[in-house]
Parts: structure tokens; C-alpha cells; sequence
């Protein structure tokens, strides 16, 4: 269970004059905690949304945090705590080093300090280097920034909240692109000069992060890679909830398929092979390059891919299914490039496995005429081939041979079954002509 989260935002304007309170909102500035799985870590967005059009270019400010349930004792501890500001998350561009006697660019300078996340962004001296938004609505994220334990210590992230009074804790700062005198009542005929940065009268929202639903979507892939082998791998969008996983096998059986009896594998778990565990993170990751080893030809087997819950290891989740077939027949795609010949012709054929392979040519009677060549021109007796494709043979008619039919047979077992039950042939009719 996560407990309270306060996070108080307090946005402190630079080189800007009074705090005056104006009545029409100019920006609305959301601060957003992001779903984050690690117990010792949090991670929020801050944006700013331009609401009026007294501004254009956003000046800076200081963004300060706090987190309630460490407050009692001392808030953030900065041997303790750490916070960055995650790269490529802001908007603000160009990013440059922090220099006070002048700077082109925006800086972000994040860091504990009094007890507190302190997030000061320096802003440039011209106008002409300010961020600009150019129309009413559009906003910019400032950054997502990463709160994080060095000891390991729970982070607490289920809650924020601006700190109250907002008008004293929070401010907001544009800079003007033209020289201006503003102000009403008592604040009337204040001078404000190109470049100057002026007080806004900002919104402030805060959101909690989103219900966690553990909605993992997973994608299990598996091929036939030869010599009774399975190639397996999976990919995931989402590893948050998730310590490890493991793949079960169910032989599917062809007069009841329904009926699946999953098995574990012990070669393919979490708890045999680091590359099954998770990265308990909310990016996806790919698992892959896992073999299994099966015990028949000819058959049907099931995978399935399960996720253990980090919190509790006794529940599972069952993300994704598959069926891998275990070829019965080693050779395929066995055809005739010319046919009828005159001379010779060519065989070309697929190995589904890897495999022995004797070619021969017969006539009609039955009568053994020789053996096909292989590429190098080397008779195809026994020979072993590579699961693969295109392969070619080459049958070439002698001289004294007479016009008509030829049986091409082409007769493969399994490289390391020479049972005669699990071999395959291809029977080939070839027309020579004379």
C-alpha cells in the first residue's frame, strides 16, 4: 500500500518586481506524477500551458517539492536523495550550462536542498532566445524529473499537492518583447523595459498517477530450426508488474487439440536463466534466442508465456500462446526446372531439417540408371544437407540413353534418425527428349 504524497510546487519568478495578483489567469502550470514501478524511485512531469494573451515567451522559475510522509522527519535528505532531470524530456531548447554574467539558452538546475526537491530553470537575457508559445492553449513540458533513494529507501508517489497559500508559494515569470507600463490601482505606471521579466498570475493542477492495471501485452514467437529444435523469443510493452517469466510446452495431441497439458521446461524460467527476468520497468523489452528440444517428427506442440507478479510470486498471468509444427516431411518443393529435357535438367529442393539425401534415376522398368550430381558434380549418395532452400541437383542423360520417361527419386532421412519410418522421397517424372 502507497502512502500520502504531498508535493508542494512553488514557482519562484527571477529578476521579477512586485507579486501582484492580476485578475485574468495568464498560464496554468500541471504537475503530473507518472506511474513509476520501483519502490525507491518517483517520476513526475511539470508543464505550462499559456492561457492569455498578455505573454508570449516564458521567462523562468523555481519549482520546489516536497514529499509529506518524510517531512516529520527532516524532508529529503540530500546524502540520501538524488533528482535529475531525465534527458530529452524538455521542451525548452537551446539547454545550456548555467552562467551568470549572461546566457543564450535555458538551464535546469535540479537538487535537494532544505528538505526539498529544488528545481531552478534559468532562463536567457534576450527576448529573442525565450521559448516562445505562440498561441493561446498550446503548452510545453518544463521536464520529467526522476526522485530517487540511494539506499533503497521507499518513495512514497500515490498523492501531490501545491502548497497553500498559492499566490505566496507559487509565481511565474514571462519576458517582454517590448517596452510597457502596466499595473492598476496602486501598481499603476509601472515600468517594465524590453527583455524584463513580469510576474504571471498562474493555475496550478496536480494529478496523481494513474490506477495501476498491469494490462501487460505480450507477443511469443517460435520456429522449427532443424535437428528436433524450437527457437522461441517474446517481446513485452509493459514489464512493470512483472518479476520473471518462463515458457511452458503441451504436446497437442490431434484427437482431442483442445485438451492442452502444459509443462514447464526447466531450461526455460526466470529462475535457470537470467535473460527470463523482467526489467520491472514500463518500457518494453525483447526476450529471445531460447531453444527447446522436442521429442517427435510430425507433430503439433504448444508454448506458453508466463508472467510471475512481483508482488506475489504464486500469481501468474498468462500472456501469450503459440503452436509450432514439427515437420513431417524433410524434403518439399521438389520440381523439375526443365522438363522435357534434352541433355540434362535440374532438381531443385527444400530441406526442412537437415538431412541424408540419396538421389537416383530409374527408366520405367525399374532399372537403376545412376545417381544425380550434386552442385560441385559429385554423385548424391548419402549425402548431408543443411535445413534450407533451393537447393539444386542435376540428372544428365548419357549419350547411348533413349528417348522417354525417367523416375527422378530423391529419398532423405533425418541427419540424426535413420529410421526408415521418419524418411521422406520425392518421386520425379522427367521426359528426355532425342
Amino acid at each position: 500500500m502507497r502512502y500520502l504524497v504531498n508535493i508542494v510546487l512553488i514557482v519562484v519568478m527571477g529578476l521579477c518586481a512586485s507579486s501582484v495578483l492580476h485578475a485574468q489567469t495568464d498560464a496554468d502550470v500541471m504537475l503530473y506524477v507518472q506511474q513509476d514501478p520501483r519502490p525507491d524511485t518517483a517520476t513526475f512531469d511539470i508543464w505550462l500551458k499559456r492561457t492569455s494573451l498578455r505573454w508570449e515567451h516564458w521567462a523562468n522559475g523555481t519549482f520546489r517539492i516536497d514529499v509529506s510522509d518524510l517531512m516529520m522527519t527532516g524532508g529529503l535528505n540530500p546524502a540520501v536523495h538524488t533528482v535529475r532531470l531525465m534527458p530529452g524530456t524538455t521542451g525548452l531548447t537551446p539547454l545550456v550550462p548555467y552562467a551568470p554574467a549572461g546566457m543564450d539558452g535555458y538551464a535546469i538546475v535540479p537538487r535537494i536542498m532544505n528538505g526539498r526537491v529544488s528545481i531552478v530553470v534559468h532562463g536567457p537575457d534576450s527576448v529573442g532566445n525565450a521559448f516562445r508559445i505562440t498561441r493561446l492553449g498550446d503548452s510545453i513540458r518544463i521536464g520529467r524529473f526522476e526522485l530517487a533513494s540511494t539506499n533503497g529507501s521507499f518513495l512514497s508517489d500515490s498523492l501531490i499537492a501545491f502548497t497553500q497559500p498559492e499566490p505566496y508559494f507559487q509565481a511565474n515569470a514571462f519576458k517582454l518583447d517590448h517596452d510597457s507600463i502596466t499595473g492598476s490601482g496602486a501598481q499603476r505606471n509601472v515600468w517594465y523595459a524590453t527583455h524584463d521579466n513580469v510576474e504571471m498570475n498562474s493555475r496550478w493542477h496536480s494529478a496523481p498517477p494513474p490506477p495501476d492495471t498491469c494490462n501487460t501485452r505480450a507477443v511469443l514467437a517460435g520456429q522449427y530450426d532443424g535437428d528436433l529444435t524450437v527457437g522461441l523469443s517474446f517481446r513485452t510493452e509493459d514489464e512493470h508488474c512483472f518479476r520473471g517469466y518462463y515458457i511452458e510446452r503441451a504436446f497437442v495431441d490431434r484427437r482431442d487439440p483442445a485438451n492442452l497439458a502444459f509443462e514447464s521446461r526447466p531450461s526455460l524460467t526466470y529462475l535457470s536463466d537470467g535473460r527470463f527476468l523482467s526489467c520491472v520497468c514500463l518500457t518494453g523489452s525483447t526476450h529471445g534466442n531460447f531453444t527447446d528440444v522436442v521429442e517427435y517428427r510430425r507433430e503439433t506442440y504448444a508454448y506458453r508465456l508466463v508472467g510471475v507478479y512481483v508482488r506475489d510470486t504464486a500469481m501468474v498471468a498468462y500472456l501469450d500462446t503459440i503452436f509450432v509444427r514439427v515437420p513431417n516431411a524433410i524434403i518439399s518443393n521438389a520440381a523439375l526446372l526443365e522438363n522435357p529435357f534434352k541433355d540434362r535438367t535440374i532438381v531443385q529442393f527444400n530441406a526442412d531439417d537437415r538431412l541424408r539425401l540419396t538421389a537416383s534415376a530409374y527408366d520405367l522398368g525399374g532399372k537403376l540408371i545412376g545417381y544425380l550430381l550434386d552442385e560441385q558434380g559429385n554423385p548424391i549418395v548419402d549425402k548431408e544437407y543443411p535445413k534450407g532452400a533451393f537447393y539444386k541437383a542435376r540428372f544428365e542423360a548419357s549419350a547411348v540413353a533413349s528417348q522417354g520417361l525417367y523416375n527422378l527419386v530423391l529419398v532423405a532421412t533425418p541427419y540424426d534418425d535413420t529410421a526408415l519410418g521418419e524418411s521422406s522421397r520425392a518421386i520425379l517424372k522427367a521426359q528426355l527428349l532425342r
